[in-house]
């Protein structure tokens, strides 16, 4: 008889590597969603035809106008845009240190430049996910994704309160008290969140408390918690400020302080999951909301100009940084 083969020892699961390779399918089966893009983009293109329909608006008018910006304002506008990932990436440092992982801001600034075009180009949060697999070897992923809702949290807490007090301060009462409603009702909801413990089943309690850890930290530190809030403010102001130099730039000046009450209502607007980017429900907040200071043409152009700034020059730069990503992710 022949001897007999040992049989191979079987492999116990590691549970990080197969939260990894949960993460990693998720981002190789992007290439499936393009589809769901490709809806989204004629989605888009309906959303501006049906503008320029109802509004009767001349697409040559609105080139016309944007022809004529002055060119030194615009590029005040354009330079805000340098902002947005510096201040993202102090903060997101600022979480994962408090967190116990100390990471340069280096890496953190390429990993948000990496995500802005899967944010933007792709229907879903991919970018998210490739920040975890960056970051895997120095911070688990739970960790991570944790720190990433942590900051969008506070994002849109602090939008809706700026976009409350904008609006009382122009008595504009009806989106003051929608913003300051909802602002109290995020918050409750976040509180409710972190003191009772979630249903969910045993073997998700793992990978749930972690991502949530990031969040009760930053309530339980008031260093953490001011600095984690001026960031945040800063970064929203630089985007207001952003939006008023567009209107600048196209001759309709707009005041500050009604900026900093309507643009919250738009960026809502723009969240809803029907247009590429926002781009279309967006612009139309923004025809509605600034129709006391500015034309149709002039805030449809605005709104180009600010999904322009805000969205598409910084995905086509975040390109390279996330070819430099993905080998290692």
């Amino acid at each position: 008889m022949g001897e007999l083969t040992p049989e191979p020892p079987r492999r116990v699961p590691d549970p990080a590597r197969t939260s990894v390779d949960a993460l990693r399918e998720k981002i190789r089966s992007t290439p499936r969603g393009w589809l769901r893009l490709g809806l989204f983009l004629l989605l888009t293109i309906g959303v501006f035809w049906g503008l320029f329909r109802f509004l009767e608006l001349d697409y040559r008018l609105v080139l016309a106008r944007l022809g004529q910006a002055d060119r030194a304002v615009l590029a005040g506008a354009a330079a805000v845009t340098c902002f947005f990932p510096v201040l993202s990436a102090f903060r997101w440092r600022r979480v994962l240190g408090a967190l116990g992982y100390e990471v340069s801001f280096r890496s953190c600034f390429d990993m948000i430049m990496a995500a802005w075009p899967m944010g933007t180009i792709t229907p879903s949060k991919t970018g998210d996910f490739v920040k975890a697999l960056y970051l895997r070897d120095r911070v688990p992923v739970p960790l991570v994704l944790g720190s990433v809702l942590a900051e969008r949290s506070l994002d849109v807490l602090i939008l809706l309160l700026l976009a409350a007090l904008g609006s009382a301060l122009h008595a504009q009462w009806r989106y003051a008290i929608l913003a300051g409603g909802a602002f109290l009702a995020g918050f409750g909801a976040i509180l409710a969140l972190l003191r009772f413990r979630l249903p969910v089943p045993k073997k998700f309690e793992s990978k749930v408390e972690p991502m949530l850890r990031a969040l009760r930290l930053i309530l339980q530190s008031p260093a953490l918690l001011g600095s984690v809030v001026l960031y945040t403010v800063l970064n929203w102001f630089a985007s207001i400020a952003q939006l008023v130099l567009c209107y600048q730039a196209l001759g309709t000046p707009v005041p500050l302080l009604y900026a900093m009450g309507a643009l919250p209502l738009a960026i809502f607007a723009g969240l809803l999951p029907v247009t590429l980017s926002g781009m279309g429900t967006r612009d139309s907040a923004l025809i509605f909301l600034f129709l006391p200071y500015a034309s149709h043409d002039v805030s449809l152009g605005v709104g180009l100009l600010y999904s322009l700034f805000g969205y598409w020059i910084p995905a086509v730069i975040g390109l390279p940084f996330l070819k430099r990503a993905l080998p290692r992710s």
